[in-house]
């Protein structure tokens, strides 16, 4: 076990800010005793804290968290689980990262292509580029527009590098031709691909915890559809960020998907029937 293993969570007010700091330096005290204890190390000075707010509150008192004997600030981005998170959760910076290593993978097979057929190029293209696009993709559910066309020029890119195709031309018939979803559908497809997970019974329960199968009070037509609840109203906050999170976008989603698809129990079948129905839909 490693300190940077160890994640604490605290939801305040603003007005909470002291008595909760307070509480979560006593609950790093009561940790770091227990790793002592078991001849473990909590690093004080690699220990990170993150203040999560909303970019539309200003004046926000800077934080900063006592870890052992060190004074530890608040960060603008941390590392989690290959997520670069930062303070607002916009995720741009995430985004940024993935472009950015991406592009250089580009790059890196771009000096190749002349050496390399088609299929070999196509395989090393999803090693080291569709892999990026996708990996955690789901979390990206719900950004702007500007941010996922980031993405898009980077899989627009990978799609010329493997036809080689030159000039101003029109994406959308070669990503068809390629079997590529968009970026923007790609993230939908790995949204529903864990709501069926989680219907099934595949998924941990963390992420079934956050769905509710709908069961109607009296028998209908809709008991055997397969739906979903979506949470109450006033359980989403903001459209900006409330929106975003799962337990929202997953029964959306899901509740849009054709009821023969929804009532696939196989999921290689599922997979198949949800990439054809996303590259037919343009509305979806």
């Amino acid at each position: 076990m490693y300190a940077d293993d160890t994640q604490v969570y605290l939801t305040f007010r603003s007005d909470e800010s002291s008595t909760s700091i307070a509480r979560i330096e006593r609950c790093i005290s009561d940790i770091k005793s227990w790793m002592i204890t078991n001849k473990l190390m909590l690093n004080d000075n690699k220990t990170e804290i993150l203040h999560l707010t909303s970019r539309f509150i200003h004046d926000i008192d800077s934080v900063t968290v006592c870890v052992g004997d060190a004074n530890v600030p608040a960060s603008s981005t941390a590392r989690n689980l290959g997520v670069i998170i930062d303070d607002h959760m916009t995720l741009s910076q995430h985004v940024s990262s993935i472009c950015r290593s991406a592009s250089f993978a580009l790059y890196n097979i771009g000096k190749l292509r002349k050496y390399l057929d088609q299929a070999s190029v196509e395989t090393l293209v999803h090693s080291f580029v569709t892999s990026r696009l996708d990996s955690c993709n789901s979390l990206l559910y719900g950004l702007p527009q500007f941010e996922l066309d980031r993405l898009q020029r980077i899989q627009n890119a990978a799609a010329r590098l493997v036809t080689c195709v030159r000039g101003r031309v029109h994406m959308s018939p070669i990503l068809r031709q390629l079997h590529w979803l968009p970026v923007r559908k790609r993230i939908m497809f790995k949204t529903l691909l864990l709501t069926f997970k989680i219907i099934h019974g595949l998924a941990p329960l963390y992420l079934t915890d956050l769905v509710t199968i709908y069961t109607p009070t009296r028998s209908l037509r809709s008991s055997s559809q397969r739906l979903l609840k979506p949470p109450p109203l006033a359980s989403v906050r903001t459209y900006t960020y409330g929106n975003r999170a799962f337990s929202v976008s997953a029964p959306k989603l899901w509740n849009q998907l054709p009821t023969h698809i929804r009532a696939i129990d196989l999921i290689s079948q599922f997979k198949s029937a949800l990439k054809t129905f996303l590259f037919d839909n343009d509305l979806f």
